[in-house]
């Protein structure tokens, strides 16, 4: 089976068009060789350039406590990448060639949470989207738009149930309720709000260790572990937050596939469907980083990635128990640009 074939049964069904097919042939050809030139480079310009995210909504979503969790038991044995987990290096060779120059580093995401309506009887999804606008300029501004979504049921089943229960637009909790406060929820979205802050130094902070510098971020697996120095657990936790959120290296994104690919306790779950809709290859592990803090029992966490472009897509964290989806972040869209939308529509 050569290369090819191997990335063709990981693409969802229907079959590809010749068409797209021999896109898609030639543009792994070219991610695979422009790896190998790649390897090793360092992105000299950012040297002394501090990865920044302000605000504390950021910082919430990227920066990791200083204070380590209890070490996760060890696997014993030799680690090897299961055959499952294959797309994770297909992904490492796509996302290599990316390009990673600009003045600006823009992502945009879907943020939500899934909970049950106080009867239990179906599922309401609040969602909202945030698009940020990172400057490579250390003396800039880092811009926001957050759009809420508002609440709705989360899936046609509880849709159905919905309406049902007479199509309400808004829930009353009380205090021991899986939202964590008592009060009104109501479903329609809040007010679109776009703003600046000046930024402060993103961290990644694993043992005690920040990070201030792009260089500082090392563009291969073994580097990564080292730099986290860290149990399994955190180590994939970590792995994960640079590969979504981190403004880093195409090389340093890449190696955190290779590092993920190998990692104990990570396993293969095959083709899924992401909060968003879109077809991706997952991975799951059990973790409770990015669970809901009212959340009772244990959770497991979802990457779901397209590895024939190399893009994270989504991550998802679901009950243990039942695998109901908690709480996700879908990245829409992140790439390095010249030009800051915000900035120019503010």
């Amino acid at each position: 089976m050569d290369d090819y074939q191997a990335v063709r049964e990981l693409l969802p069904a229907p079959p590809l068009t010749p068409d797209v097919e021999r896109a898609g042939r030639e543009r792994l050809t070219a991610a695979f060789a422009q790896e190998r030139v790649r390897r090793g480079r360092r992105a000299a310009r950012w040297s002394a350039l501090g990865l920044s995210l302000a605000g504390a909504a950021a910082a919430a979503a990227i920066v990791i406590a200083p204070t380590a969790p209890p070490k996760a038991p060890a696997i014993s044995g030799t680690v090897t990448q299961a055959d499952g987990k294959r797309f994770l290096l297909v992904a490492a060779a796509s996302v290599a060639s990316m390009p990673d120059e600009g003045a600006w580093w823009g992502r945009t995401e879907v943020t939500g949470r899934q909970f049950r309506e106080p009867g239990g009887r179906y599922v309401l999804r609040e969602s909202e989207s945030v698009e940020t606008w990172i400057p490579a300029d250390p003396e800039g501004l880092t811009w926001y738009r957050q759009t809420p979504q508002g609440i709705r049921p989360a899936t046609p089943q509880d849709e159905a149930a919905w309406r049902a229960d007479g199509s309400p637009t808004s829930w009353t909790y009380d205090k021991t309720s899986e939202m964590g406060h008592s009060g009104v929820v109501r479903a329609e979205p809040g007010e679109q709000r776009t703003w600046s802050t000046e930024d402060w130094d993103f961290r990644i902070v694993t043992a005690g260790k920040p990070l201030t510098k792009m260089s500082e971020v090392p563009d291969t697996p073994e580097g990564l572990e080292t730099l986290f120095d860290a149990d399994d657990l955190t180590t994939v936790d970590t792995a994960a937050r640079l590969l979504f959120f981190a403004p880093v290296t195409s090389e340093s994104r890449a190696a955190a596939y290779r590092l993920l690919a190998s990692a104990p306790g990570v396993t293969a779950v095959g083709q899924v469907t992401d909060a968003l809709g879109r077809a991706g290859q997952a991975i799951e592990y059990e973790s409770g980083e990015f669970a809901p803090p009212n959340h009772a029992g244990a959770t497991r966490t979802r990457l779901v990635i397209d590895p024939v472009s190399g893009r994270p897509l989504s991550i998802e964290t679901r009950s243990a128990a039942d695998g109901l989806l908690l709480t996700y972040t879908a990245i829409q869209d992140s790439r390095w640009a010249d030009d800051n939308p915000l900035k120019e529509k503010k």
